[in-house]
């Protein structure tokens, strides 16, 4: 059941600007990370700031907040410093909806290769994907664990798909559209540079899918979104996504130790970084990898 949570500060004097900055960037991270629905901040006429978080589930909520440790970030201490007084949390289950649909800011065309049709992703494909996000070998290197069910599913899609900072592409085949058969992702991370991820189901893989789709979104981030850099994040063991950016020409820049903390323990990341002038032209190689790096969660 969708879950909401009402905050409400109290701010010292002069700190408004700062602490609405500081709250912004904290939630569109945690947004980013887990899969929330997003939050609204209000400032009453009274002076109190009140925010009203919406979540897929209280589930999903405590765990992002047992994986990850918000309160040490500098967004999470600016806001920490901003304020004078904090009043209890109020937890809320959702009983009926009827805000409006935001449109995203993000564009996400449909795109074509040879072989693929890749358009933007929906949370009804969660059944299609159930798969992969099932699959305990699919998941291993993931952002998360398998997820439990066809409800849990959708609600780790919404992240991908109700955001303003992610394009999400559906790996179909034109015969097919409605079946997704994975996925490729842009996320915004700031002006100029983006990260990208990507996943395939079990029943799809050895087929090239993977890098024929990444090799088009990667195409439209340098040409069409005047992209200068595409990172990317995956475990330093995930053999298959690495081989997917080595052929793609992604360079590793680096190894992160104990950067994340996931449901097969502490792990390191290595990060590839590819630049717009690194880029070339499409060519035949075909390589696919079991699962890419981070989701939008």
């Amino acid at each position: 059941m969708t879950a909401a949570v009402l905050y409400r500060w109290k701010l010292k004097p002069g700190r408004a600007a700062e602490f609405e900055a500081a709250w912004t960037e904290g939630t569109r991270r945690i947004h980013q990370a887990c899969g929330s629905y997003g939050a609204i901040l209000h400032c009453g006429e009274d002076g109190l700031y009140w925010s009203y978080a919406a979540w897929p589930s209280e589930a999903v909520r405590k765990a992002c907040f047992a994986a990850h440790d918000w309160f040490t970030q500098d967004c999470f201490q600016t806001m920490q410093a901003c304020i004078a007084e904090r009043f209890d949390e109020i937890p809320l289950s959702v009983a009926r909806d009827q805000m409006q649909a935001r449109t995203p800011g993000c564009d996400v065309p449909v795109l074509t290769t040879d072989r693929l049709l890749l358009r933007p992703l929906r949370q009804d494909d969660a059944t299609a994907l159930l798969p992969a996000l099932q699959d305990a070998d699919t998941m291993k290197y993931w952002s998360r664990a398998p997820v439990d069910g066809l409800a849990e599913a959708r609600e780790y899609l919404a992240g991908s798909t109700r955001s303003s900072t992610v394009r999400c592409w559906a790996i179909t085949r034109p015969p097919t559209p409605d079946d997704a058969l994975g996925w490729v992702v842009l996320i915004d991370r700031k002006s100029g540079v983006a990260e990208t991820g990507y996943i395939i189901r079990p029943d799809t893989r050895r087929h090239g899918y993977v890098n024929e789709a990444v090799r088009r979104v990667l195409d439209h981030g340098f040409s069409a979104l005047g992209l200068r850099r595409i990172y990317a994040d995956t475990d330093p063991d995930n053999a298959g996504s690495i081989a997917v950016l080595s052929k793609l020409g992604f360079v590793e820049e680096g190894r992160l130790r104990a950067q994340w903390e996931t449901h097969i323990g502490v792990r390191d990341s290595l990060i590839f970084g590819l630049l717009r002038s690194d880029w070339c032209a499409p060519h035949n190689d075909q390589v696919d990898g079991r699962a890419g790096t981070v989701s939008t969660d």
